[in-house]
């Protein structure tokens, strides 16, 4: 096979380094850090790639780093770990689409579609899917074309809301993030502010302000080719400092802190999510990777006990291997990937050789009705 990844340049974002030590045959000819806070560490994406050369050696294992349909279209699937078309939208309207484009061409088989990722990048959306599927979420409303500062503040008002939080579609990470009170004064000028500062983005989310955030651990769970595989708890020092991720630090005695009932609250709530995700992709049954995040508390009771479905992420987002709740976390990506390469190229075999064998019957019955 031929795998491709298509990666940031630099191979690695936020948080997402792998350790040297202990030391590993792949980490020869890898490039570590060689400055800040992650000197010493090898990019996640690179270490990822080298790993899977090393342990599949009659496998072609290639870093992507551009769009390109030439480099493409020579591997048996390309997997979107990274770089991706949120950041072809931020950079330019002809950037995003070309992208897309290419995205949406089958003949360069990436994974996930482009249907996936549209559904996870519109995070309202998501979350008002999978609230009518039984899955707790913050009390959110989605705010489209009619973007009228006066009008949500009276919607906010009738939901009994004392804060809340405005979050765009479309973007990723503490982008765009803006944080309110209704006692401000000047809160329909700063909404309106804020709104036509983030008029780029298609939609917003309205969200009530969870006050559990700055107290309770939020956590991240990894669920790859469907299985929970490790979860990484973090905690937030307020959410009155702007934007919660900003100020996030992960605790490195996480699992002695988290109760063994919240761990098998998130667990039961994460399969619920992998098992009604929709049916977007044939190749994403079950999908190879989702980090389902989850905060406290329901109905901002302040409890500490009941969790609910803060976002989603796939591609881009820390994968935090060096601090999991598993040893062998790295590793673990290393063999899915591949698992669901080789998922992906059989199908495809199949379903090729599927469509020869309808062509040649279909030839076959043209030529006896000719014969005829």
């Amino acid at each position: 096979m031929r795998i491709g990844f298509i990666c940031w340049r630099q191979g690695g974002g936020t948080s997402d380094y792998v350790s040297a030590s202990p030391k590993k045959s792949w980490m020869k000819d890898l490039k570590k850090e060689t400055r800040g806070e992650y000197k010493g560490k090898y990019p996640f994406e690179k270490a990822l790639i080298a790993a899977m050369q090393e342990k599949y050696k009659n496998d072609v294992i290639v870093f992507i780093n551009k769009y390109d349909e030439k480099l493409l279209v020579q591997n048996d699937v390309n997997f979107v770990l990274s770089l991706n078309l949120l950041n072809a939208w931020e950079k330019s309207d002809a950037e995003y689409d070309r992208v897309y484009k290419i995205v949406q061409n089958p003949k360069m088989k990436i994974y996930p579609n482009l249907k996936e990722q549209l559904f996870l990048y519109d995070k309202g959306n998501y979350l008002k899917y999978f609230e009518k599927k039984g899955i707790p979420i913050a009390p959110t409303f989605i705010i489209k074309d009619d973007r009228n500062p006066e009008k949500i503040i009276n919607k906010i008002k009738k939901q009994g809301w004392d804060s809340f939080v405005l979050k765009p579609h479309r973007a990723y990470a503490t982008t765009g993030i803006g944080l309110f009170k209704l006692t401000d004064k000047k809160l329909e000028e700063k909404v309106k502010k804020y709104l036509d500062k983030n008029k780029k983005f298609p939609a917003f989310i309205c969200q009530e302000l969870i006050d559990g955030f700055s107290k309770f651990w939020e956590i991240k769970s990894y669920w790859i080719n469907g299985k929970f595989r490790y979860l990484v708890p973090t905690h937030c020092w307020s959410w009155l400092e702007n934007a919660c991720a900003h100020n996030s630090e992960i605790d490195y005695s996480h699992l002695k802190k988290v109760s063994r009932d919240v761990i098998k609250q998130v667990k039961t709530l994460g399969k619920k999510v992998v098992k009604t995700y929709p049916k977007m992709n044939k190749y994403s049954d079950p999908p190879i990777f989702l980090r389902i995040d989850f905060g406290c508390c329901v109905d901002n009771a302040m409890d500490g006990k009941n969790y609910f479905l803060n976002e989603i992420e796939y591609a881009g987002c820390a994968t935090l291997t060096e601090v999991a709740s598993v040893n062998n976390a790295f590793d673990i990506w290393v063999r899915e990937y591949y698992n669901k390469a080789k998922h992906i190229y059989q199908m495809m075999n199949k379903s090729n050789k599927t469509l020869k064998k309808s062509k040649k019957k279909t030839k076959r019955i043209s030529r006896r009705r000719r014969s005829k």
